[in-house]
């Protein structure tokens, strides 16, 4: 299968070399052990389900006897879907294209599965959720506003009235833009028969 040839990333690969025998056989053995992602998908899922199930065990474990979690140890955070992404794009993909390359057409089936296998996973990968701002599901407001924030278009202050007894009064104004007019409306902050304001002014004047 692996003949003498010349390797991308390394020149000429002499075989009558012990050295890089001894290379190629390291490398046979590291992609077997890596060599999950190349197999069907069916066959990839389940061993992936009992390694995983093997992490979250000893991230358990971890957290039992407080200790710091492992990486892709904890359940409660750890995503299947990321990780097996991660895996391939950084280890097996680069090891099995390297392998492909030195023993081409033979390992060229694969690294295709693997390479269909790292798309479903990616696939899979939930996708995060719309802040409340963007919501339309009633958590907002009607513009996906936030409960409890001004509507879009207006903004609130305050301003204190002066009766003609010097007495202060303190209100809540907040003015709408429907269109190119702006509408003050009074909020009073004493409830004991305080009247509305309402003055209506042009956008010039704001």
């Amino acid at each position: 299968m692996v003949e003498t040839k010349k390797v991308t990333s390394s020149g000429v690969l002499m075989l009558d070399n012990y050295t890089n025998r001894m290379q190629v056989l390291r490398t046979m053995v590291h992609c077997a052990d890596v060599s999950n992602p190349t197999k069907p998908l069916e066959l990839y899922r389940q061993w992936t389900d009992r390694i995983m199930d093997e992490f979250f065990q000893q991230g358990d474990r971890e957290r039992e006897r407080g200790m710091e979690i492992s990486p892709m140890c904890d359940k409660h955070t750890a995503s299947v879907e990321r990780t097996q992404v991660t895996f391939i794009d950084y280890i097996a993909h680069p090891l099995w294209e390297t392998w492909a390359d030195l023993v081409h057409p033979d390992a060229q089936d694969l690294l295709d599965t693997l390479e269909d296998n790292r798309n479903w996973y990616q696939s899979m990968i939930p996708q995060s959720p719309s802040p409340p701002f963007y919501s339309s599901d009633g958590e907002g407001g009607p513009h996906g506003e936030v409960e409890g924030a001004p509507a879009e278009g207006k903004f609130q202050f305050e301003l204190t009235l002066d009766d003609q007894g010097g007495d202060s009064e303190n209100t809540m104004m907040e003015t709408t833009e429907p269109s190119d007019r702006v509408t003050l409306k009074g909020h009073p902050s004493d409830e004991d028969g305080v009247e509305t304001v309402t003055h209506e002014v042009s956008s010039a004047e704001t």
